[in-house]
């Protein structure tokens, strides 16, 4: 399917350089380019535009400023190249970031020598957007369909389960040896209270926030998170978490002990697993190879939960590419847990979810502005 591209960049030269990259792939259209927000705004308006690029020069406030109306407006899949470390950027500028489909950190150097060093990962990350769904059913012929979805997610899951051979189950048994090394031979005799565990990668962010932001302060469990951002990234969205979210939201601390009414994130760059020490549920970060092409990997800390808190958690598996989550999102519902996958009609990016529901690891297949309930509902 061909994308059509905006490029929206106050540099002339880096917009015909990005031009030319992206028009050099077969499957890629370039349908615009933008010197301004405004620019960017008439070409989205009158033009079919499946993805936006936005080259952004920090150093540029008031053209920088130019956007936030775009991205607060319309729901385009916007790819940002960013030139500077996201530790520096201020309250005003993250959210910027924060609300993208994606970023690429622009290397440093000459224009014409580094751009493009970063050409495979851009075509890579256009071709694989996708509009984000609506995500409210309004009215009765959606609510059927979603229905019938629903069942038909049910008997797919079944057939799934029968399908799992012998071969990817003891597979999947070896992987989850391989992370546990460190734990200790036994897991506790009684938990202290139940969990959850969410995992997303592509448009998890935007989700995250939704999601958590919607939990009541007085939820007596914890809520651990992977989500797939790099360390220059994860503390300034933890951060801006912190002032939507009614629990306290913080960053897992090596060997922490694991607190009811508290959102704990994986460090970036780094595994975030649930172990026990001193018998007691604490948080293990390391950083180890990455698990599926990630680090942070969902699986880590899914397969690690089941193992520990076995029956009494709740697995969520969000919108992102790939497969990661889903092998242990079906390790959480073997132990008796409760798992749960987004939906493709709020998905961003189809993925892991899909993976998840294909192979029967999900209990319920449901779009994400249900899962607060959901969450509620489990903690009981």
């Amino acid at each position: 399917m061909l994308k059509k591209v905006l490029i929206a960049s106050e540099s002339t030269f880096r917009r015909n350089l990005l031009s030319e990259m992206l028009s050099s792939h077969s499957e890629i259209k370039i349908e615009g380019i933008a010197r301004n927000g405004q620019e960017a705004i008439n070409s989205i308006k009158t033009k079919e535009v499946d993805v936006l690029i936005l080259d952004i020069e920090h150093k540029n406030k008031e053209w920088l400023a130019s956007f936030n109306f775009l991205m607060n407006s319309f729901s385009i899949p916007t790819i940002i190249l960013t030139d500077i470390n996201p530790k520096v950027i201020n309250s005003f500028e993250i959210p910027i970031i924060l609300k993208s489909y994606d970023y690429i950190v622009k290397p440093i150097g000459l224009w014409k020598e580094v751009l493009p060093q970063i050409k495979d990962n851009l075509v890579s990350k256009v071709l694989l957007t996708t509009i984000p769904k609506k995500q409210k059913i309004d009215s009765k012929s959606r609510l059927l369909d979603k229905n019938s979805f629903i069942k038909q997610g049910q008997k797919m899951r079944k057939t799934r389960e029968l399908q799992l051979t012998t071969k990817l189950r003891a597979s999947l048994e070896n992987r989850a040896e391989e992370f546990f090394l460190e734990m200790p031979s036994t897991t506790l005799a009684r938990i202290p209270t139940r969990i959850v565990v969410i995992g997303a990668s592509v448009g998890g962010p935007r989700t995250l926030r939704t999601i958590l932001s919607d939990i009541p302060a007085n939820l007596p469990v914890p809520i651990l998170v992977v989500q797939h951002l790099n360390h220059l990234f994860m503390r300034q969205f933890v951060m801006t978490l912190k002032d939507i979210c009614q629990m306290e939201v913080k960053i897992g601390l090596n060997y922490e002990e694991i607190t009811p009414g508290t959102i704990y994130f994986s460090p970036g760059d780094k595994h975030m697993q649930v172990t026990v020490k001193n018998n007691t549920p604490c948080i293990r970060t390391f950083e180890g190879e990455p698990v599926n092409f990630c680090r942070p990997s969902v699986d880590v800390l899914f397969y690690s939960t089941a193992r520990v808190y076995k029956d009494k958690t709740l697995g969520i598996l969000l919108t992102g590419m790939g497969s990661d989550g889903a092998a242990g999102l079906m390790a959480i519902r073997q132990e008796g847990g409760k798992t749960i996958a987004e939906s493709e009609e709020t998905s961003v990016l189809y993925g892991m979810p899909k993976v998840a529901a294909e192979i029967g690891a999900a209990n319920l297949i449901i779009p994400n502005y249900k899962i607060v309930n959901e969450i509620i509902r489990f903690v009981g």
